[in-house]
């Protein structure tokens, strides 16, 4: 079974103990990231949330067997887990690699980044943290940055390579077939309206 979030609000150090910056990586898939970014960042804690339980299962398990204690893999909808995190301005950096496109119109409403979890990564980001988003569709690209840059607590930066030390399996995958990976690297503002 799944690990899941606890039921109400929650501290993520309720999840992951000890000292050092939490990350965040929304919608881990196979887990490929999770694992090269927790042994690239030893002092970091890393959270991954990720809606396909067999998935979540699969890399608790792995990260359990391999002794990974710094970080945790979830099972459920960010959309729904985001909310509830407290207190704000606890995450150094979140992930989102590769979301799914959800091409059609009316599965819009499915897609990770909106202005709800905009909202909610720059409530739990620290001044400064950042928010690193990477996706082999153009178009999903374009509209990620269009909605990142008018959010008034996110400050697109330059990034053209992803500089975590970690690959999604994703990115490997779009490495392989020559295919073009376009990144956004936003930082945390201050203060936002």
């Amino acid at each position: 079974m799944a690990r899941r979030a606890p039921e109400g609000p929650f501290d993520l150090a309720s999840l992951v103990p000890g000292s050092g910056p939490f990350e965040l990586e929304i919608g881990f898939g196979r887990g490929r990231f999770l694992m090269e970014r927790t042994a690239a960042a030893p002092d970091s804690r890393v959270v991954g949330i990720e809606i396909k339980a067999k998935w979540a299962h699969l890399v608790e398990e792995r990260r359990i067997r391999l002794g990974m204690d710094r970080v945790v893999a979830l099972a459920g909808d960010a959309r729904e887990i985001l909310p509830r995190i407290e207190p704000a301005s606890q995450l150094q950096r979140a992930f989102i690699h590769f979301p799914d496109p959800w091409w059609k119109q009316r599965h819009s409403k499915r897609r990770v980044v909106d202005a709800d979890v905009l909202d909610q990564l720059a409530r739990l980001l620290v001044p400064g943290g950042e928010l690193f988003v990477q996706t082999d569709v153009l178009h999903r690209f374009d509209d990620m940055r269009a909605q990142i840059v008018e959010h008034a607590a996110f400050e697109i930066v330059p990034c053209d390579a992803n500089p975590y030390g970690a690959r999604s399996n994703r990115e490997v995958r779009a490495d392989e077939d020559g295919l073009p990976v376009h990144r956004i690297l936003a930082h945390r503002r201050p203060s936002s309206a």
